[in-house]
């Protein structure tokens, strides 16, 4: 996609009280703890590149840094997608996720996510952008400017073709339109273009050659055959009817929750636009339907162990500090953990929480508050 922003900013920490039971019963423990330093911590905001919508399951993916998460409701709690790992583009077709992560497309079966299989294209710069049909993805090198055509006929099995050598831009966002049998990528760069390239003739050429938008970023279509776009400079999605004879700006300014608008999907089953924002690792969901079952849930920040899986959640985006003692006391191990503003669950896996161990975890959120919370062996 494109450079990163960290924003710093300082933390007020907390303190916390250590009025413990040391037990191994099912605990959740929310307090101010004075033993413990309060060191400040940098906030940074979750590298948040993708979106990504899931018919079959009625939820959306999102990018997370190097981990991936899903939501069913919103974006109004989360939780992790297995250990499948996603940095940039996604497309959910036959039954699979295809996710780039770091420059390796990436096949996870939707009902475990197991990971099917990888694959890492020749010569590639960076890989970003990516769209899909039957048995092919389409996949855009922003580096190099080229265009790769990847066969998942077997996606345990997966190999590629160039389809475009060099567009002579850079090319960003990809969408396959099947009823004109051709990609359309989207290009970063001021007074960006958007590009058409035939999938059977495989030439190019310029569907329009000045948006009058500056870096744009994802791309994707709706039931009516229209593009959305999403640009950077200005934060705007618009939409162009699929002849690219009109355009109109659908969503922009105040109260958009646009920042750097990266990756965007259409769900055409709820009409919803997901769209990943970078700038404040947030990701924002625009309904165009005549109802929305969209409804943005303000949190409340806090920090529980039920048993089986912490859960988080606090209204800013951005670095959890995880930091986990044994109860004599010792430092075992620190976790760092990029989450959204939504409640988010986390396994006691990632967590590196053994079945049959305690715990007492310092943990502390993007705002500075730090919370103590004691677990115990996993209930099931």
């Amino acid at each position: 996609m494109s450079p990163h922003k960290t924003h710093n900013k300082p933390l007020n920490p907390l303190n916390l009280m250590n009025n413990f039971s040391i037990t191994f019963s099912v605990l959740a423990i929310c307090i101010t703890l004075n033993s413990f330093d309060a060191a400040l911590f940098a906030q940074t905001p979750g590298n948040i590149e993708a979106a990504e919508y899931d018919p079959s399951g009625n939820r959306w993916f999102i990018s997370n840094n190097s981990s991936l998460l899903e939501t069913s409701n919103g974006g109004e709690s989360y939780t992790y997608f297995g250990n499948a790992t996603a940095s940039h583009g996604m497309e959910v077709i036959d039954g699979h996720l295809f996710a780039l992560g770091n420059n390796v497309i990436r096949a996870y079966e939707l009902e475990t996510a197991a990971l099917i299989g990888s694959y890492s294209i020749p010569g590639a710069g960076f890989l970003n952008g990516m769209g899909s049909r039957a048995q092919e993805l389409v996949v855009s090198d922003f580096s190099n400017g080229k265009i790769h055509r990847v066969d998942i006929t077997d996606p345990a099995n997966m190999s590629s073709t160039v389809l475009v050598n060099n567009t002579g831009t850079t090319p960003n966002g990809v969408v396959i339109d099947e009823g004109n049998n051709r990609a359309i990528i989207v290009n970063w760069g001021a007074s960006a273009s958007i590009l058409a390239i035939d999938l059977t003739t495989e030439e190019q050429s310029t569907v329009v050659a000045n948006t009058g938008l500056g870096n744009l970023d994802g791309v994707d279509m709706d039931g009516e055959g229209r593009f959305y776009i999403s640009s950077w400079s200005p934060a705007r999605i618009t939409r162009y009817s699929n002849d690219f004879t009109s355009s109109e700006s659908v969503v922009q300014g105040a109260g958009s929750g646009l920042s750097n608008p990266a990756d965007i999907s259409y769900s055409i089953e709820t009409d919803t636009l997901g769209v990943a924002n970078s700038g404040n690792g947030t990701p924002s969901f625009h309904s165009f339907g005549s109802t929305s079952d969209i409804n943005q849930l303000e949190n409340t920040e806090s920090v529980i162990w039920d048993g089986r899986q912490l859960r988080v959640q606090s209204n800013l985006a951005g670095t959890w500090n995880l930091s986990s003692y044994s109860i004599s006391g010792q430092l075992m191990a620190f976790k760092e953990l990029e989450l959204p503003n939504a409640p988010t669950s986390i396994s006691p896996e990632r967590l590196g929480i053994q079945n049959n161990s305690g715990a007492i975890w310092r943990i502390v959120s993007p705002s500075g508050k730090t919370y103590s919370v004691k677990t115990g062996p996993r209930q099931w």
